[in-house]
């Protein structure tokens, strides 16, 4: 009989579930359930490519908006692992891991927590803006990895040129929180007449969203949040992208962001479809 796979969710959850007086992150409820279905992807590709012949250099880890590494549920105080927590216990070792925080506090104590892995010495913490460090941090990342990069920010607020760099790196398997609810869809009216807008930013250039939105018949918030992900994912097209996946994530007054799976390579949808195929209560997802 073969063996149960065992989810380690619950076990990386003890481990940060004791207050160490570092600062945390104070997330909704859905944050678990982002995390949840990281973690496995992490959990697969991990477990499926560290030491496999196509990756005899190994497997790197890049985290644009890493926060403190530890996340507080505001609706119940529950601890969970932040993502950079979660790359460090991988079941497979990366041999890299980047993270870049903006604060500096939340960035100490992200290097503290990773100090008491296994990963403190592959890990490197950047401090600042990833859209001004991303050559600082793309020095960090070896040659010819395979690299999973959690893209997690708290709006619009990673530049589409930013993302260009990054996947210009080679094999980058992309998860993007992309703010179209919370952020592009709440400041419309404003980003319509900025130049230069943060939602001008995230899509890149020539994304002729001012344009395509006024083609639309009927442009409800529906169609506006679909015509921005058809945008978004039309521009990662161009940068080799052609693998795509995504996740709504919403409460019960309507969807928040979307999560954006990207991958050069088949494979990489395979995997991310077979760990987002069932929620964290082992329920058929129907977002």
């Amino acid at each position: 009989m073969s063996k149960r796979k065992v989810d380690r969710w619950h076990e990386l959850c003890q481990l940060v579930a004791t207050d160490d007086g570092r600062p945390v992150r104070e997330v909704g409820i859905w944050t678990e359930k982002k995390l949840w279905f990281w973690n496995r992807y992490v959990d697969i590709v991990t477990s499926a490519m560290v030491g496999h012949p196509m990756w005899r250099t190994g497997l790197a880890y890049v985290d644009l908006f890493a926060g403190p590494g530890v996340c507080v549920i505001r609706e119940n105080g529950r601890r969970i692992p932040g993502s950079v927590l979660i790359a460090a216990h991988a079941p497979k070792p990366f041999r890299r891991i980047v993270a870049c925080e903006l604060n500096p506090d939340l960035a100490n104590a992200c290097e503290a927590r990773i100090a008491n892995t296994s990963a403190a010495g592959r890990c490197r913490i950047v401090t600042g803006d990833c859209n001004a460090r991303i050559h600082d941090i793309l020095s960090a990342i070896p040659e010819s990895v395979l690299t999973l990069a959690f893209i997690d920010p708290p709006g619009l607020d990673a530049h589409f040129e930013t993302i260009r760099t990054l996947a210009a790196k080679g094999r980058v398997d992309l998860l993007v929180l992309f703010a179209d609810a919370v952020d592009a869809l709440r400041n419309v009216g404003q980003y319509t007449t900025q130049q230069d807008s943060n939602l001008d930013l995230v899509l890149g250039v020539d994304s002729n969203w001012r344009t395509r939105r006024k083609e639309l018949n009927d442009c409800t918030a529906n169609r506006f949040r679909i015509l921005l992900a058809d945008i978004y994912r039309g521009q990662l097209r161009q940068l080799g992208y052609s693998q795509f996946g995504e996740k709504i994530m919403s409460t019960r007054h309507g969807p928040l962001y979307r999560l954006v799976f990207a991958s050069k390579h088949e494979r990489g949808l395979e995997f991310w479809d077979k760990v987002t195929k069932k929620d964290k209560g082992g329920q058929k997802d129907l977002f």
